[in-house]
């Protein structure tokens, strides 16, 4: 049996490590400065607009800088000429979004993503599911807020098992840290590790056993 001690200490730390992954996620979600100052590119089978609102239907494509958009239907809500809100379905509607120069895409997909530029704060319903740099989460409705640095997620009433499911890769810096922790002990067996080489070896033989070391000492007696 494992004490309920070990048992609360290894709960906690993997709870320690989601809370990263999930803050991690987080910060992911705060796309490229660059992308709000991007023109938003759209294309679409049928495109209708009307009430500060345009509505695009049929294998509709939108970007901005490194966002993109892949759905069924796509709405797109202004307000004094600027875009506020985003709205899209699909089977699965399908977000992506580099968060930063240089690091992985996030891919995010649901039946339904609503995108509030303002608030910095996405909604994914229905088979939500999102992912970044190998560590996935997935429920029934995912709210990201960039703003609060704040991730919601439920299993909802649809998922079989009612629960939230996470796959959390460890981050790259834990490689280092495994690294830093082995370091030391290199260090520490370095010094018998200097005699160990054969090249090392030989080298007091020849003055204790090499005859014409001694041989000028017995030409000086």
């Amino acid at each position: 049996m494992i004490p309920n001690k070990a048992l609360s200490t290894r709960y906690l730390a993997r709870r320690c490590v989601a809370a990263v992954m999930l803050l991690s996620l987080v910060s992911a979600v705060t796309a490229l400065p660059e992308d709000r100052r991007q023109s938003i590119n759209l294309s679409s089978d049928r495109a209708t607009y009307e009430n500060n609102q345009g509505i695009y239907t049929g294998n509709v494509r939108m970007s901005q800088g490194s966002l993109k958009i892949a759905a069924d239907q796509v709405i797109i809500i202004e307000s004094d000429r600027k875009v506020t809100k985003v709205v899209a379905r699909g089977n699965p509607a399908r977000f992506e979004q580099q968060p930063r120069s240089g690091e992985g895409i996030v891919e995010a997909s649901a039946n339904l993503i609503e995108y509030e530029l303002d608030a910095e704060e996405i909604l994914l319903q229905q088979n939500a599911r999102i992912q970044h740099q190998g560590s996935t989460i997935s429920g029934d409705r995912i709210v990201y807020s960039g703003r609060k640095q704040l991730v919601v997620a439920d299993g909802g009433s649809n998922q079989k098992d009612k629960r939230v499911q996470m796959t959390l890769q460890p981050q790259n810096n834990s490689d280092d840290e495994d690294q830093s922790t082995t370091a030391p002990a290199k260090t520490g067996s370095a010094g018998p590790a200097e005699t160990a080489p054969p090249s090392s070896a030989p080298q007091p033989k020849p003055s204790q056993s090499s005859p014409s070391s001694t041989s000028p000492d017995e030409d000086a007696d």
